[in-house]
């Protein structure tokens, strides 16, 4: 055979017709397959941890499935490369992308293969772990369906828009539950915030066999950028930690006036009623029906609003203008009887 036959032979060891063939295969196929890596065919990837911050590793691989009529599966790719490197939430970065593996990765004895997803964004927030600004990319399909992506509340319009976001499992992933917000949005001026609602680590778990690996999915609902926690300049949400609100009290020797957020959590959304119960009890905890108290307030009416003051129930409603947000309200009620008082501050939120 020449020189020049030889070279249309792809594997570096010839397969006779011997009767063992399938010996010959299993023998030579990885070769083989490393050589289909080192031409034209395979591309350079990089393979991180499932942190884009861990040092990466250089390998070969061919990237399949480039082409599509459809949008949802131009997202989608199938990797091919050597046994014993892909693990489910791997990111691979491949012709300046990053992709998240997003299956459990198996081998037929010659090649490794999995499924990749495009990450679409890139989430920051302080990690719960070494409490630095952190980044994980992440992909992420709309699910509202059939809503129209908005909410009617009594006073105001809000975002309602819901997503699956999919994140790698690692030890700073699975401390992120309920309530966690994120900003996810092209749009830096006026970006849109997102909160989880629904933490599955069950749904694209690989196995105890894997117990490290494998993704969580997030079920998250819009919810509004918050001036007072969010920063937008870093596209990072509850960056700031705003001044929680209170309530003290001045006893006195014989009763105490109290002041009570009928919600508990000491915040006012703009455009809001909220209503704060005045009380007053005996050393002992017992409560006094009938007493006398007046009240102050330090706020003005381009901020907060007073409705009702009646049998012990203050209604104060929050004007609805977001330049408000993260201001605080003091309301003060002084026992005209006794010698007490009361305080509670109440911070401007966005819905």
């Amino acid at each position: 055979m020449s020189d020049e036959s030889k070279s249309w032979y792809l594997m570096t060891r010839p397969l006779f017709s011997s009767g063992f063939e399938d010996d010959e295969f299993w023998a030579y196929g990885q070769d083989g397959f490393q050589e289909v890596l080192n031409s034209f065919v395979g591309s350079d990837v990089f393979v991180y941890d499932k942190r884009i911050y861990s040092e990466p590793k250089k390998i070969r691989a061919i990237v399949q499935n480039k082409t599509s009529d459809v949008f949802n599966s131009t997202t989608l790719r199938q990797i091919l490369c050597n046994i014993g490197i892909l693990k489910c939430g791997q990111y691979i970065e491949y012709e300046g992308a990053l992709w998240m593996v997003s299956t459990m990765p198996d081998n037929n004895r010659i090649y490794e293969k999995a499924v990749l997803w495009k990450c679409k964004h890139i989430i920051r927030f302080i990690s719960p772990v070494s409490h630095e600004i952190v980044e994980y990319p992440v992909f992420s399909t709309n699910s509202t369906q059939y809503g129209t992506g908005e909410q009617e509340k009594k006073h105001i319009t809000i975002g309602e828009d819901q997503h699956l976001v999919y994140i790698p499992y690692n030890d700073e992933t699975i401390m992120l539950d309920d309530r966690f917000r994120f900003i996810m949005d092209k749009n830096k001026a006026n970006p849109t915030v997102y909160r989880i609602t629904r933490v599955d680590t069950v749904s694209y778990a690989v196995g105890s066999e894997y117990v490290n690996d494998g993704l969580i999915q997030w079920s998250v609902l819009q919810t509004p950028f918050n001036e007072a926690t969010d920063n937008r300049d870093l596209m990072i949400a509850n960056y700031f930690v705003p001044d929680k609100g209170v309530s003290e009290s001045i006893p006195g020797e014989e009763m105490s006036i109290t002041l009570t957020d009928s919600d508990g959590d000491f915040m006012l959304a703009v455009g809001e009623r909220k209503q704060i119960y005045v009380g007053c009890v005996r050393p002992d905890g017992s409560d006094v029906d009938s007493f006398e108290y007046r009240l102050e307030y330090d706020f003005a009416e381009d901020v907060a609003v007073v409705e009702s003051d009646d049998n012990k129930t203050i209604v104060v409603r929050a004007v609805n203008n977001k330049g408000n947000v993260g201001r605080t309200i003091s309301i003060r009620a002084i026992g005209n009887e006794v010698d007490s008082e009361a305080t509670i501050k109440i911070q401007i939120v966005n819905w």
